[in-house]
């Protein structure tokens, strides 16, 4: 039984949330000269296609 939780925390874990959603920016996001930047730009793209 202890290993279906271990295989429930590990799908819920951080690679598997976010890989996909990562995967999914625009290359004009991912490569974004700052921190800063990549805020703004991400932000515009996921306020204006909603």
């Amino acid at each position: 039984m202890e290993s279906h939780y271990v295989r429930n925390i590990k799908k819920f874990s951080f690679p598997h949330r976010i890989v996909d959603i990562w995967n999914g920016l625009s290359d004009e996001i991912v490569v974004a000269e700052s921190v800063h930047k990549f805020k703004a730009k991400l932000d515009k793209c996921r306020y204006t296609t909603r």
